[in-house]
């Protein structure tokens, strides 16, 4: 396996290259598909979560393969496993603020609820949910006066009740890594 480099650099920067697993690739990965991921993909998305930017040539080596299976390896993770390559940008760095918001709706207002809130260009996550919560949002805003604009206009939107908003003050742990879950 490739060596981890120091992420404190990216941090510090104020941006980190990570691979966004989606909920296709976990469910891949944890729900049943796994025998389709050997070793070789796991130490793949490995590296890459260390370094999306690691060259597929340095990772054949690293690897004991060569760079034309690893280029047709996340090639595939790509298609099937929903595996993309973002960067990853701390709103905090551009001057902005971060915070989720728990949102309940009534009933049948929901899928007019969704579209409206995915229409927002300040929402940057939005997912239905169980629990207290009916849609669980992340949302950035460029300042107090704005946030406050922002969750007016999600009161706006028919059926919605509640609107809780959390601001992260700091971030305990943050950990994209689950390949782990999949070896046995």
């Amino acid at each position: 396996m490739l060596e981890a480099p120091a992420r404190k650099n990216a941090v510090d920067q104020g941006f980190i290259h990570r691979i966004p697993v989606t909920s296709a690739t976990y469910s891949a990965i944890l729900g049943g598909m796994s025998q389709k991921l050997d070793d070789i993909d796991l130490q793949i998305l490995d590296a890459l979560q260390d370094d999306a930017r690691t060259p597929f040539v340095r990772l054949a080596q690293s690897l004991g393969v060569s760079d034309t299976t690893v280029r047709a390896r996340v090639d595939r993770l790509v298609r099937r496993f929903g595996v993309r390559f973002v960067v990853d940008i701390d709103p905090k760095e551009l001057g902005m603020l971060y915070f989720y918001l728990g949102v309940r709706v009534q009933g049948p207002a929901m899928t007019r609820a969704v579209a409206r809130m995915s229409a927002l260009p300040e929402i940057i996550f939005l997912g239905r949910t169980v629990g207290g919560y009916d849609l669980l949002a992340e949302m950035v805003a460029r300042d107090n006066a704005d946030m406050v604009r922002m969750l007016d206009e999600i009161r706006s939107i028919t059926g919605v009740t509640q609107i809780d908003a959390f601001t992260v003050l700091t971030i305990e742990k943050e950990n994209w890594r689950f390949t782990g879950l999949a070896r046995d």
